[in-house]
């Protein structure tokens, strides 16, 4: 259709002197319809391929979804496996959180009644009642066991410019 319409005002420019705006302004208009086809087709082809990326993502979701499914359906049998009362493990070790949670609150608790009653409190005192209350619990988790030795092991070294008396540490049993 281009090329005859070309066609068509080249014979007409021949045939008249004055067709040459004509020309021109078919040229221009030849042109922006090329750019805007050029657009359109680019265009087309993006939304295209953000077509293909939004199935993809919906392909993917469901796949989760069902994954998420699976799972929910396994915790749900594994659930009604257990025993109601639970093992003899699952009792000893709610006893041992218990002991745990117990012992760092009595210790948190101590630590904030000494603190409220008295902001200068000796604080190696302090310590030192904390770690009464850690350490019958202290081997039920390796972090707790690092942290009460290092809490230790720094009660028993002076610290430098006091005296181990002055600064209220006393000597390990």
């Amino acid at each position: 259709l281009a090329s005859s319409l070309v066609r068509m005002m080249e014979e007409h420019s021949r045939s008249s002197p004055s067709s040459a705006p004509l020309t021109a302004q078919y040229e221009a208009q030849s042109y922006n319809f090329e750019a805007d086809r050029a657009r359109r087709l680019a265009l087309q082809k993006e939304l295209e391929e953000l077509q293909r990326e939004s199935e993809h993502g919906k392909q993917v979701l469901d796949n989760l979804a069902v994954k998420i499914q699976s799972l929910r359906a396994e915790v749900e049998r594994q659930r009604k496996l257990k025993p109601e009362r639970g093992c003899s493990s699952c009792q000893a070790v709610t006893l041992q959180v218990d002991a745990a949670a117990q012992s760092l609150l009595g210790a948190a608790g101590h630590v904030a009644r000494t603190l409220l009653r008295d902001p200068s409190a000796n604080r190696s005192e302090l310590l030192s009642t904390v770690l009464q209350y850690v350490e019958p619990v202290k081997h039920l988790d390796p972090d707790l066991d690092n942290l009460y030795n290092r809490a230790q092991a720094s009660l028993n070294q002076p610290q430098p410019g006091r005296s181990a008396q002055a600064a209220g540490y006393h000597a390990a049993p």
